[in-house]
């Protein structure tokens, strides 16, 4: 049977639950990706705006977790289908806990699985950057998500609504671009530099001015029928899908060449260079490290978080093994006397090139 609530149909079935909720409905959502999707965002309308408590499921053979909320979790670790063929594409919790302990009884050791909260489902409509491939329903799964914050000129769309730039921008098959309400059109109009607080109560509140950067949003009465003007800029969240294989392959050409770059400015000719295992962080996000073969010797470069990890314990000269800690002493940063961290490419070339001298005798 059908209800109906304005605006917008619901389909119950015989015990009145709602199908984004039963069994056979997610399994006839579980066909497209596009049915997919829709079905996500009903979860969470329901969670979140209707505050219903939702039954629970794993779906795409234990890849997905559809929670209690109405959030959609992402398989984190351990992932049934790549273990056992025979995954079903749709199980409640209580028969994926049923299935796990079943595939492994008489093991002393269970599996630790957990989904997290980015589940990057990637939309229809995005590509990777990449291959310029898109996903279905089959490989919606083999993502990684990109997250950024961009600041676009809107110069092109002068004369336009906000709500156009929206739809416009909503259109991109490159990423998913969205602007949040508190954070919208940037224009030097909008700056004021007076007092935010003219009777401060705090210290901190002396010098806070109203609007030193020129952001406007909805509580400046910017909404979707706003104008356009020449020297506008909006704010956008932007979200790139990448496919695994593609993600590592455009991760390493572009570190390769950022590293090749500070080497060739550092003075080094002819390196070769060879991608090996993040020695900090071996995840999906992290960029790759590089094995440098020069006429000097072998260094292991890449980054450890915010800073550049420079590694010479290969590196011999006169039969000993080169000291990085009393080659920087002056430097005030970690070092020890095998490597060396730089704060960013600049500090990176510079520390470089004062090894090469230092080795090379300049």
């Amino acid at each position: 049977m059908t209800k109906f609530r304005i605006g917008k149909p619901e389909k119950y079935d015989e015990t009145g639950r709602p199908e984004y909720d039963t069994k056979a409905g997610i399994l006839k959502a579980l066909v497209t990706l596009e049915a997919f999707l829709r079905l996500v965002d009903e979860r969470h309308e329901a969670g979140y705006e209707k505050g219903e408590q939702l039954n629970e499921f794993i779906v795409l053979c234990g890849r997905y977790f559809l929670d209690s909320c109405g959030n959609c979790f992402q398989a984190d670790g351990f992932i049934a289908a790549e273990h056992f063929p025979d995954t079903p594409n749709m199980m409640t919790s209580d028969e994926f806990r049923s299935f796990i302990k079943e595939k492994f009884e008489g093991n002393e050791r269970q599996p630790y699985y957990s989904f997290s909260s980015n589940y990057g489902l990637p939309s229809t409509k995005v590509i990777c950057p990449e291959c310029q491939k898109g996903w279905d329903i089959s490989n919606c799964y083999d993502t990684i998500v990109r997250y950024d914050y961009q600041t676009i000129p809107l110069g092109n769309l002068t004369g336009q609504k906000l709500g156009t730039v929206r739809f416009i921008f909503a259109k991109r098959t490159d990423a998913i671009y969205y602007m949040q309400e508190d954070r919208l059109i940037r224009n030097d109009r909008f700056i004021d530099l007076s007092l935010k607080y003219p009777d401060p109560e705090d210290e901190w509140q002396k010098n806070i001015v109203k609007n030193e950067d020129g952001w406007a949003s909805k509580k400046d009465e910017i909404d979707d029928d706003y104008i356009i003007r020449p020297t506008d800029e909006g704010f956008f969240n932007v979200l790139t899908f990448y496919h695994h294989a593609c993600n590592r392959q455009n991760l390493h050409r572009f570190y390769e060449n950022c590293f090749r770059e500070v080497f060739e400015e550092a003075g080094f000719g002819n390196i070769e260079m060879t991608v090996v295992r993040n020695e900090y962080c071996s995840c999906s996000y992290c960029d790759p490290w590089f094995e440098i073969s020069t006429e000097l010797g072998i260094v292991k470069i890449g980054w450890r978080k915010r800073v550049i990890n420079i590694d010479c314990s290969s590196i011999i000269k006169n039969g000993a093994k080169l000291n990085l800690e009393k080659l920087f002493t002056k430097e005030d940063v970690t070092k020890d006397n095998d490597y060396i961290h730089a704060w960013g490419y600049e500090k990176a070339t510079e520390y470089l090139r004062q090894i090469r001298d230092f080795l090379t005798g300049a």
